[in-house]
């Protein structure tokens, strides 16, 4: 496989990628779909149930918990159910159709990307097109394929509105206006930030407890 879609974290795990220069999956404020879900007030949490199939926002959160609160709760690996992963612990990192679909109500709610966003001024980059097969040509290829993508936006989010079971303009919107999909200068610096932040807390040396 010469290039695939990866989180920005396994690109720090694995330095040899290269990165496809115009892509990205990022958002410059709330994200709505990486949220830590809380039974108490952040300040307060002392253990997070982490979604098995996070990378990136789970190192995102251990950053942003210690920078902001000082804290470096207990991590507990479960499925992506928020109502169990409550069960097990007083928060749950929960990510894409399950942080858009479980009710909020009486939980406190803490989204990632505009915690980072407070925090660095920078926008969240979660994941990239990545590889070491990656080109001029191939790069090419790819940002093609995603103006077509963008293009077909609007019926994206009717199918997506449909298998969620959510209104059509809230898809609409997280897929056209949250989501950032062009890695502009302000994206990179975030990606290179982030980067930093990783190497700064040890993560890269904790991964096998971090995935």
């Amino acid at each position: 496989i010469a290039a695939a879609p990866v989180s920005s974290f396994a690109c720090f795990a694995n330095p040899d990628f290269g990165i496809c220069p115009d892509i990205c999956i990022a958002a410059d404020g709330p994200v709505k779909s990486v949220l830590m879900l809380s039974k108490t007030p952040v300040e307060t949490v002392r253990s997070v149930a982490l979604d098995t199939s996070s990378l990136s926002g789970a190192n995102m959160l251990r950053i942003l918990l210690s920078e902001i609160y000082g804290l470096q709760p207990e991590l507990v690996r479960a499925e992506p159910n928020p109502a169990n992963m409550l069960e097990l612990a007083d928060a749950a990192l929960v990510i894409g159709d399950p942080a858009m679909q479980h009710p909020k109500d009486g939980l406190y709610v803490f989204d990632l990307a505009a915690e980072w966003r407070v925090l660095t001024g920078l926008p969240a980059v979660f994941a990239v097109w990545a590889g070491r097969g990656i080109n001029a040509e191939l790069a090419d290829v790819l940002k093609k394929a995603k103006a077509a993508g963008i293009a077909l936006l609007p019926e994206i989010a009717q199918e997506e509105s449909r298998r969620l079971n959510l209104p059509c303009d809230v898809c609409f919107e997280y897929l056209s206006k949250i989501m950032v999909y062009d890695m502009g200068d302000r994206e990179r610096r975030g990606f290179e930030l982030f980067r930093e932040k990783v190497i700064e807390h040890g993560l890269l040396d904790d991964r096998a407890d971090s995935r």
